[in-house]
């Protein structure tokens, strides 16, 4: 009984920590729809063929944040509203 009361604890404790600086896990469709959201003020993420990006607009997010991408930072572990920010 007393082990389940410390675990108990000890999970409440966690929550309150992660809940407290913001941080949350974001995956697949959501992580798209948060960072639309963030980005460009839009709650609907929708493919369009006619748009392309300028080749020195592609050219400048190249090395941006090197290899890990908002699925390292925010899926596999949780991640704050600033560091979504940063892949804007």
């Amino acid at each position: 009984m007393k082990l389940f009361l410390v675990l108990a604890i000890v999970v409440v404790f966690a929550w309150s920590s992660e809940a407290q600086n913001g941080a949350s896990y974001y995956c697949g469709r959501r992580l798209a729809e948060v960072l639309a959201t963030l980005c460009w003020g839009s709650e609907e993420v929708k493919r369009d063929a006619g748009w392309w990006m300028s080749p020195d607009a592609a050219h400048s997010l190249s090395g941006a944040r090197g290899k890990r991408g908002p699925v390292d930072e925010c899926c596999y572990k949780p991640c704050t509203v600033d560091e979504l920010l940063s892949y804007c």
